[in-house]
């Protein structure tokens, strides 16, 4: 919480395109909530099969109650086995209507 690290964030920003800082996790310490308010992002990193929905949602509850908006979450140690197949697809939908006939 001390303003040096807000003045080193601010001189990083003005030096470099990305500046990237990576904090313990949320649920553990309240560091994230202190830098997340700092920084102009705020993404929040869950790794498959090992973090539940519920401690999601309340790592997310613990940064938007510090005030500090979340961007997006990364899902991260997918495993092969988990997502056997990748690729995109496009869908067409068609709408029509008939008339009424009275």
């Amino acid at each position: 919480m001390s303003e040096r690290f807000a003045q080193m964030l601010e001189e990083a920003e003005q030096e470099y395109d990305l500046v990237i800082v990576d904090t313990p996790p949320v649920l553990a310490v309240t560091d994230p909530a202190v830098v997340g308010s700092l920084c102009g992002t705020t993404l929040l990193i869950a790794r498959f099969e090992r973090n539940t929905v519920k401690e999601v949602q309340q790592a997310a509850s613990r940064l938007t109650s510090a005030g500090v908006v979340v961007k997006g979450t990364i899902l991260n140690a997918m495993e092969k086995k988990a997502a056997s197949s990748y690729g995109y697809g496009y869908g067409y939908y068609h709408y029509s209507y008939k008339p009424t006939i009275e």
